[in-house]
């Protein structure tokens, strides 16, 4: 009797323990979450702001303006002031000098009151400065040289959607004819394209740019960041040749005994069947190649072809740095990347599905 009712008062625990331990994940992963969302949301509102909203103290994450208010056809900002009898009222200053101010009642304007500066505390409210997005990509980053953000995203533009290109044409078929034909030493061979992602890039970097620049006379071009990409990626290789190998032989033999070759294996049936190995590869080129510093650092002298990663560089180098300008040209340079994530995300994260084949 007393072991059935312990048996029933742990069945009842059960429940109420899976319960905690479930939300007490769902705060872990809130906090994790939290850690990483934060700085983005700071920086998108700080686009928002004006450069006296940027440097406010205390700092408010809302952008905000001072409250105008009219008076005789003229516009005064709105303050609290405290009066030496404890009152406090919203009056509008008009003139300030050698730390005394005067304020006018905006509703009795004959009403004249002064007060020390530091009396007044200003009447803030939530204000969005939309201008500042068109300010920011038209702003020429450097005095006399009519450069702005639109050249430097038409250029990472360029850079990203032909490194897409390349890396696609490349790597796809090389991963299947390591995946998908029978060769003598197919995987010795294999085996020397995963051993080159052991070589940093900065084992690299000094050889492929005597090349690029002394021998081809590529320097100050696109070319050394896109012709590479259409010699194929060790790591692209990699993941096309294993999501290939998950794909059932049955399918291409059958093909082959049809007499499909295999070039319209590869185009007609391979490649249809991964889509979602496609959108993750396209992502993750567009990543890399969007987010690149360094060669273009390396390769790109003309403020003419600089990517937006050089341009956000760039822009912070100068003096007198308005960082409410270079936050909207960040939001600029990060909004492709959600945008394309979004329209691919259920490429991304579907797999493969195939039915009718056994064996």
């Amino acid at each position: 009797m007393a072991l059935g009712t312990l048996n029933r008062n742990h069945h009842r625990l059960v429940p109420g323990r899976r319960v905690f331990t479930a939300l007490l994940g769902h705060v872990v992963i809130w906090l994790i979450g939290a850690f990483f969302f934060i700085p983005i949301l700071w920086m998108v509102f700080t686009a928002f702001k004006s450069p006296d909203d940027v440097f406010r103290t205390p700092p408010t994450l809302l952008p905000h303006s001072v409250k105008m208010v009219t008076i005789n056809g003229q516009s005064y900002p709105l303050y609290e002031v405290t009066l030496p009898d404890g009152r406090v009222l919203r009056l509008a200053r008009v003139h300030v000098h050698a730390g005394m101010a005067t304020f006018v009642d905006p509703e009795h304007p004959e009403v004249v009151i002064k007060a020390k500066a530091r009396y007044g505390k200003p009447v803030l409210e939530v204000h969005f400065h939309w201008e500042n997005f068109v300010d920011a990509m038209y702003r020429s980053v450097r005095p006399g040289l009519h450069v702005n953000f639109w050249v430097y995203l038409k250029n990472s533009l360029i850079i990203a959607i032909l490194s897409i290109i390349g890396t696609l044409v490349s790597s796809t078929p090389a991963a299947y004819g390591f995946a998908k034909i029978q060769w003598p030493g197919r995987d010795f061979v294999f085996i020397i394209v995963l051993s080159t992602m052991m070589l940093p890039f900065q084992v690299t970097m000094i050889p492929l740019f005597l090349i690029f620049t002394e021998v081809l006379h590529w320097g100050d071009t696109f070319l050394p960041l896109v012709v590479p990409t259409f010699f194929g990626s060790a790591f692209d290789i990699f993941l096309f040749r294993q999501f290939f190998k998950g794909i059932p032989d049955a399918i291409t033999d059958a093909a082959r005994i049809d007499g499909a070759s295999e070039f319209q294996i590869f185009y007609r049936i391979v490649l249809p069947l991964s889509k979602p190995v496609l959108a993750t590869i396209t992502i993750f080129t567009f990543l890399w190649a969007w987010n690149d510093f360094l060669g273009p650092l390396l390769y790109l002298n003309n403020p003419e072809h600089f990517t937006l990663a050089l341009g956000l560089q760039d822009f912070q180098g100068q003096r007198n740095v308005a960082w409410n300008l270079l936050m909207a040209a960040s939001v600029v340079f990060t909004l492709p990347v959600i945008i394309l994530f979004f329209f691919a995300q259920r490429a991304f994260i579907e797999g493969i599905k195939l039915s009718g084949v056994k064996g």
